[in-house]
């Protein structure tokens, strides 16, 4: 026999289906790839590995030690003498597989004069979607020792379920011998639960108790969604929440619309959309129909870094508030300013001229980094700038750059054009100067050298035959 087969069967065992009546089924129903179910005070979890047509089963217990088998379909698994797992089959497509869980038959609360009773007086409770659900549970001891029973619970609905004694919270209950104790079974029920009868199993150690609710209809007039409910933004980004509305009943709604707990001096404004310029105080929402909204959110400029949290509240007409709790982190902002004294030059060939630019950090916190400037001008132009490169420029801060400025000696007087680019790691800026460059005249000089030479002239011939 083979040693794995040989461990299994010493532990538990693994078997094919086959017809059993000393077993009661606890638990049967789909379990979504890595779900625990809590079976008769066991924990259960199913993994469904990729492209294995097996599943890999991991059961715990407060009393037995820990187990893990792979179980194929059609195939039963047997955790020492508290469950039988079986594999009913496996859901590739959907990443689910439907299994049955089953006990051995009594061993749901002793209702003899010895060992444990559990009991209770309202098994079954009506409920609307999103209620609270009480169901009080009488554990009776009534064995020759005191007790400290584990409590646990499984439900299909995927409800928040807690115990509670008095007004505190447990998961752990001391019965003395003989005595007994009520404890509250505590069910938080969902408004997008569907309607109809639900089961709930309450465990106390190996012991379990059925107990029931019946959704007779949602309680909720709207369900309130949203993309993401955390954000990180610079300061001075603009801030939006998507936010979708759904009307769950069958007539037209009229929702208003607000947030609670912004900081002061902070602003808020729901919108169509990002674009408009529309502010919205309520929102009408067809009959079982959907509406999707913008929050926008306006801290000040001086608004400090750090994390931030908000609800957005959505009031149905009966008065009922939907909340989502936003939460938003802002970091250190940067902007960029660039100035110059004017945008206009005027030079001679060949003669230097200076632009003064001026780079400011006009953001919040944090710094501009690695701060250089490009320049681009006509062919045959020299252009030095000084310095040649910043490590950082503050918040606040200002730091100016002088762009050395020389022509061709032989250029034609024109207007030229030098562009300047203002560049770091975090945002960059460009501007454009007019060159005029302009040139002596000649002319003149040329004229008068002429007439000159045309006086010397006649002077000359004068003297030479003016006697004859």
């Amino acid at each position: 026999m083979p040693l794995l087969a040989l461990c299994l069967i010493i532990s538990g065992m693994i078997a094919p289906v086959a017809a059993d009546s000393g077993y009661e089924t606890i638990y049967s129903d789909w379990a979504d790839n890595g779900d625990t179910v809590t079976a008769n005070g066991c924990y259960v979890k199913f993994t469904i590995q990729n492209g294995s047509s097996n599943v890999y089963v991991s059961v715990k217990s407060p009393s037995y030690p820990d187990k893990e088998v792979t179980v194929s379909p059609g195939n039963w698994y047997y955790y020492y003498n508290l469950l039988r797992i079986y594999i009913v089959e496996i859901d590739q497509a959907k990443n689910k597989v439907l299994v049955d869980i089953a006990r051995p038959s009594g061993s749901q609360g002793d209702t003899s004069s010895s060992g444990t009773k559990l009991s209770c007086d309202v098994p079954g409770q009506l409920a609307l979607g999103g209620d609270i659900v009480s169901f009080p549970i009488l554990i009776q001891n009534n064995n020759d020792e005191d007790k400290t029973y584990t409590l646990s619970s499984s439900n299909s609905a995927k409800w928040d379920v807690t115990f509670t004694y008095g007004d505190k919270g447990i998961y752990k209950v001391y019965v003395p011998k003989h005595q007994s104790k009520v404890v509250n079974l505590m069910i938080q029920t969902t408004g997008s639960t569907s309607v109809g009868e639900k089961k709930v199993i309450a465990y106390v150690d190996s012991m379990s108790i059925d107990l029931y609710v019946y959704i007779t209809s949602v309680n909720q007039t709207v369900d309130v969604s949203t993309k993401v409910t955390s954000k990180i933004s610079s300061i001075g980004d603009k801030i939006f929440y998507d936010i979708r509305l759904k009307n769950l009943q069958s007539k037209e709604n009229i929702y208003k619309l607000s947030v609670t707990g912004l900081p002061e001096n902070w602003y808020f404004r729901y919108k169509e959309d990002s674009t408009s310029f529309d502010e919205m105080a309520e929102v009408i929402v067809p009959a079982s129909g959907e509406k999707n909204l913008v929050l926008e959110i306006v801290p000040p400029y001086s608004v400090d870094v750090g994390d931030y949290n908000f609800i957005a509240v959505i009031t149905s007409p009966d008065g009922t508030q939907i909340t989502k709790d936003l939460t938003l982190r802002l970091k250190s902002g940067v902007g960029m300013s660039v100035t110059t004294s004017k945008l206009a030059y005027e030079a001679k060939p060949g003669e230097s001229f200076n632009i003064d630019v001026y780079v400011s950090n006009t953001g919040k916190g944090a710094a501009l980094t690695n701060v250089y400037l490009e320049t681009s001008a006509p062919t045959g132009w020299i252009v030095q700038v000084s310095p040649n490169q910043t490590n950082s420029i503050k918040a606040g801060d200002i730091q100016t750059f002088r762009v050395n400025v020389v022509p061709p000696g032989n250029i034609v007087a024109s207007d030229y054009e030098v562009s300047i680019k203002v560049k770091s790691d975090q945002a960059e800026k460009e501007k454009d100067f007019r060159v005029t460059i302009k040139t002596e005249s000649y002319i003149p000089y040329i004229g008068g050298a002429m007439i000159l030479l045309v006086v010397v002239g006649l002077i000359f011939m004068f003297r030479k035959y003016g006697r004859r």
